[in-house]
């Protein structure tokens, strides 16, 4: 194996023929399965070369492409990347090179209420979710129904429930709100699919720029806005998803199915961490669930009963304590997505899907 420098310049000249480097800065993440470097050109502009070292890597590298093809039929008040190249078949490895969005990633724990940036986090949630679901089916991307979804949360809960490290306090107060249907009444929007702090890129009170494009898809508005109630305080997340909702129509349950997304999100993580067997890993994700029912019990965590009911008779809820398990095996569909040449592709028509009415939910 050749010296990693000698190796990427191989590859970025492979990938972008003609053009000069003068410097590199490593931005590799542990457990991404992506090598990642910002060359920096002798013109002074900014390239992102990737490089997947696992086939789920690549996959979702393939993924963010077809995404990035979406994002170029639409106008944004921000900054996404461009693929700008990619390695030829020849090369020693694969490497796609993409345009570098620049900007600071936000900190929403040193947000204040009095901030702008409030404000502009929620009109850029409310752009993406106003994105044409048309241009994401069209382009092969994945499109979530609401009781695809609750069956989905559902066979997971099982299985978080089934480690017996989840106090049952917790696992009650999830499923019942997994059992209510009057809380997954909701129209699928296009949303980002991966959404946290890191990926928006703010240049003084705006958001200048959005990364990581891989889980775009037709899914819950919701999904998009977890990430703020797990790392922003109370009332910064109330705030901006006031924010967002000026900005779009919004169905009244939104904010409780974004708390119930985060709080399962970290029943994720421990079932993620126990299948790799990092025992440290498990250790953390307990302390946060452990953390979790004690905010329960003292009160602080909000209500995730819905806003508006169905006419219809409640479900009938059976507790944690008298059932080892409340749902059948789910079968989930994964798609397997190419990295395609952007320069093959037709351009893709804009025209909008009819839109189910917000109270439809199957």
């Amino acid at each position: 194996m050749g010296k990693p420098s000698l190796i990427l310049a191989a590859l970025a000249a492979d990938a972008l023929p003609g053009i000069r480097f003068v410097q590199v800065q490593n931005l590799t993440i542990d457990g991404d399965g992506l090598t990642t470097e910002l060359l920096t050109t002798d013109d002074g502009r900014g390239i992102l070369l990737k490089s997947p070292k696992t086939a789920v890597a690549a996959t979702d590298l393939g993924t963010e492409v077809r995404a990035l093809r979406v994002l170029k039929n639409v106008a944004l008040p921000f900054s996404v990347s461009a693929l700008l190249g990619q390695t030829s078949p020849k090369a020693i490895r694969q490497a796609l090179a993409f345009e570098y969005v620049p900007g600071a990633p936000i900190d929403l724990s040193r947000v204040r209420l009095e901030d702008p940036l409030i404000n502009s986090i929620g009109q850029a949630l409310a752009r993406i979710h106003s994105i044409p679901s048309s241009l994401v089916s069209d382009a092969g991307l994945p499109e979530y129904q609401p009781a695809q979804r609750v069956r989905e949360r559902v066979a997971e809960f099982d299985r978080a429930m089934d480690t017996g490290k989840i106090h049952r306090d917790l696992l009650e107060r999830w499923q019942t709100a997994l059992l209510d249907v009057n809380l997954f009444r909701y129209q699928p929007v296009v949303v980002h699919g991966g959404l946290r702090s890191d990926v928006l890129l703010a240049e003084g009170t705006d958001i200048v720029g959005v990364t990581e494009w891989r889980s775009l898809c037709v899914d819950d508005p919701a999904s998009d806005l977890a990430f703020i109630y797990g790392e922003a305080q109370p009332e910064i997340a109330a705030a901006i998803t006031l924010a967002y909702e000026g900005s779009i129509r919004a169905d009244r349950n939104l904010k409780q199915r974004a708390n119930l997304y985060f709080e399962l999100s970290l029943a994720t993580y421990l079932l993620q961490v126990m299948a790799l067997g990092d025992e440290e890993g498990i250790e953390e994700a307990t302390l946060m669930l452990t953390q979790l029912h004690q905010d329960l019990v003292e009160g602080l965590l909000p209500s995730l009963t819905p806003s508006e009911f169905a006419t219809s008779a409640p479900e009938v809820i059976t507790p944690i304590s008298q059932a080892a398990s409340f749902t059948a095996p789910v079968t989930i569909i994964t798609e397997s997505i190419e990295v395609v040449d952007l320069a093959e592709v037709q351009p893709i028509a804009a025209e909008e899907k009819h839109e189910k009415p917000e109270d439809e939910l199957f």
